[in-house]
């Protein structure tokens, strides 16, 4: 077990974040009272360059960044594994804190490769070159869209709103299926992919007044008689971003919702737009965004209909199942950990449940861990973190005590790590 040093993290306000008073962000930087009418929305805690953390250095702050540069802390915090593959000398994730008041664009994130060539044809909006699979933990009630449907379900809605399916030329494309009783394609077949491109293409092709008509219709149905989940959905989002083609998604991509410790793995060109709710957030150090939708933002619409990978199994995949260790109800340790491919980040939450009692969860890191204590008070590496604190830890095993209170902490690392022991 070794050292622990604390930061100080920025923040992002944004049009969709939440006011001071209900927002996790807010509240992790002591701003809870803050009656401006600012957005809270994200709480950043790594290295990128557009909000980084600083180390607390008595009264000076040092970039996180540069702190990691200096040799003696460059052996003390990166392995020897770290300094041996791709991400040498750097922090490859970035952890978050997202606190949703307003749904997300409808947006994807480039794979390694089309990063590249994006930030190199377009680096004023594309800025670097890196990729960006990300984890989404729920903190609160969560919603959001992700991933596509199967053809089956789309048609489904197609018919019951004739003003999409005039957007989208559905009998033209869907052909055959569009017949009661027809049998559809097997889930992520070519023939189902090609259908739901050339429904998503026809929708971001079509006019804008004919979208506006068709949504200004379609709204009024269903506020009056609404028939599913869906249109009560539409009927939000609609409220939010009045006239956006963007709201028609809800019908093409899967509503999703999840309660606290649920999460969701999304790796690269898989569609998805967060709706509410609160939730920590790890991704690859990126700040890619294509989007097509449900923002004043600017869009990037061809190069999002030809980057995604239209795979109806997505939802299955994205449903991410953490590993899970209890002991005695004193400490919950969940783990997340994306596929073996994407060895940019995993997650630890960390959980003590009980007024009162001890306890000492162990979790071990393959480099560098980023975190952050949410609720309550608990030591780590014999260090008193408490609500709001930010810190980061050497690789290795870290060491997390019950201070006789309640305590929800958060842990980043590079994936590939074995699982915490209690």
């Amino acid at each position: 077990m070794t050292d622990l040093i604390k930061l100080d993290v920025g923040f992002q306000n944004y049009d969709w974040g939440k006011e001071a008073k209900d927002s996790f962000v807010a509240r992790m930087k002591g701003l809870s009272n803050d009656t401006s009418g600012k957005h809270y929305a994200e709480l950043w805690v790594g290295t990128h360059p557009n909000c980084p953390s600083y180390v607390i250095d008595g009264e000076n702050k040092i970039p996180l960044a540069e702190f990691i540069a200096k040799p003696e802390n460059t052996y003390k915090y990166l392995s020897r594994t770290h300094q041996r593959g791709p991400f040498k000398d750097t922090i490859p994730y970035l952890l978050k804190i997202l606190s949703i008041r307003t749904a997300l664009s409808i947006q994807s994130h480039p794979c390694k490769a089309l990063a590249e060539k994006l930030h190199k044809e377009n680096p004023d909006k594309y800025k670097d070159p890196n990729h960006k699979p990300e984890l989404i933990c729920a903190i609160s009630p969560f919603e959001a869209l992700c991933c596509f449907r199967s053809l089956q379900q789309v048609v489904r809605f197609l018919k019951a709103s004739p003003e999409l399916a005039a957007l989208v030329k559905a009998e033209e494309v869907v052909g055959e299926w569009w017949s009661e009783g027809a049998k559809f394609p097997e889930a992520d077949s070519p023939k189902e992919k090609k259908a739901l491109k050339g429904l998503m293409t026809n929708l971001y092709k079509a006019d804008q007044e004919s979208v506006k008509t068709g949504l200004r219709a379609h709204l009024k149905r269903v506020k009056a008689n609404p028939s599913c989940t869906e249109d009560k959905v539409f009927a939000r989002v609609y409220d939010q971003y009045p006239d956006d083609v963007g709201c028609w998604m809800v019908y093409i991509l899967n509503y999703v919702q999840m309660t606290k410790g649920q999460a969701l793995f999304l790796s690269d060109s898989e569609p998805h737009a967060y709706i509410s709710g609160d939730g920590v957030e790890i991704m690859a150090s990126s700040d890619n965004v294509v989007r097509a939708g449900l923002t004043p933002k600017w869009k990037d619409v061809p190069t999002l209909i030809n980057m995604l990978k239209y795979d109806t199994t997505g939802l299955q995949k994205a449903r991410h199942q953490c590993n899970r260790l209890e002991n005695a109800g004193r400490w919950q340790v969940q783990y997340y950990q994306p596929p073996r491919a994407f060895p940019d980040f995993s997650l630890f939450r960390i959980e003590h449940d009980e007024h009162t009692g001890t306890g000492t969860a162990t979790c071990n890191l393959p480099t560098i861990g980023l975190g952050f204590c949410l609720f309550g008070k608990a030591k780590v590496n014999n260090h008193e973190i408490v609500a709001g604190e930010c810190f980061a830890v050497p690789y290795g095993e870290v060491e997390i005590q019950a201070t006789n209170s309640r305590a929800l902490l958060f842990i980043a690392s590079m994936n590939r790590a074995p699982l915490a022991k209690i």
